[in-house]
């Protein structure tokens, strides 16, 4: 690959470029510096504006996205070399909110994947990078945050759909959820030895991403979200989309928009201290699900 890579700047102005409407994703590119040894041909960074991608390869090699099959086609990511960074801009302001499972606000989606030691079948033994990225965040475009220990193209794979085989040639029935979040707790490790049913209960209607608490880097609110690859990097982060994740009604233990007789029976499943992967029914984020849950519960029946 060549030393000499353009540099290739998009300003915020009439000439940026900016998606359509007002939607939980990032709304507008202010700024992309390619870096050196970017991949060939993944140089487009509106392609990280927008939901990330469900179904992939189409006229090519089609399927849809999995934890196994991550998205690859040059108008899905953008490709960031070393010494580039890539800045987003949200039209509207991403907010730290405890009603947000996990406590989570914010979601970065690369096109990391899954290593299937099956051939085909899908039984994850590792990671196909991550390839890193440093994430900062900042409320006005001017001061910024890192995101300690947090990669931008690493965990967690996208998932396009919860109805689907480790490799599918067909969009699924049962979209995931692109602003939900996977339990941030999660490590590589718990998905060692696990096939594609495995990791879909894990992710439990996730479309996954890097998950990001707002509050963990003293911010209250955020619009812009910076990508950006050390001079000496040795790996290329691919970029797909970054999300605001949308506030679960208090109570709503499987996030369907009502609390009701559901909610109460995995509540009682899930009772005691909260388990890693298990059901995320701890509202007041404790770390136990108890009476005060229970409670939580009870003011919000019938939502």
């Amino acid at each position: 690959m060549s030393l000499q890579t353009p540099l290739l700047i998009f300003a915020l102005s009439t000439n940026g470029l900016i998606a359509d409407g007002d939607n939980p994703f990032a709304d507008v590119v202010i700024g992309y510096d390619q870096g050196i040894g970017p991949v060939i041909g993944y140089t487009d960074p509106a392609t990280a504006l927008g939901a990330p991608e469900r179904f992939t390869g189409e006229r090519f090699f089609p399927g849809a996205v999995t934890p196994f099959f991550p998205a690859f086609m040059p108008n899905e990511v953008v490709s960031i070399g070393a010494g580039g960074q890539l800045t987003l801009k949200f039209n509207t302001p991403v907010t730290d909110d405890q009603n947000n499972l996990y406590g989570i606000d914010l979601l970065v989606f690369g096109n990391s994947g899954f290593v299937d030691s099956q051939s085909g079948e899908g039984m994850v033994t590792g990671m196909i990078g991550p390839e890193g990225g440093v994430i900062e965040i900042s409320a006005d475009g001017i001061n910024w945050h890192t995101v300690d220990d947090i990669e931008a193209d690493g965990l967690f794979p996208t998932m396009g759909y919860s109805d689907v085989p480790a490799y599918g040639d067909q969009p699924g029935r049962s979209p995931t959820v692109l602003t939900r979040p996977v339990d941030p707790g999660l490590t590589v490790t718990d998905f060692l030895g696990l096939n594609a049913d495995e990791v879909r209960d894990l992710y439990r209607g996730s479309g996954g991403g890097a998950g990001i608490d707002l509050a963990k880097v003293g911010l209250s609110a955020i619009s812009y979200v910076r990508i950006s690859v050390a001079d000496d990097a040795l790996m290329v982060p691919e970029i797909d989309a970054v999300a605001d994740v949308h506030p679960r009604q208090p109570g709503d233990v499987n996030d369907d928009g009502h609390v009701d007789v559901l909610d109460f029976s995995q509540l009682l499943v899930a009772w005691g201290p909260t388990q890693t992967g298990g059901i995320p029914a701890d509202f007041n984020l404790d770390g136990m699900i108890d009476v005060s849950d229970f409670t939580i519960m009870l003011i919000h029946w019938g939502t």
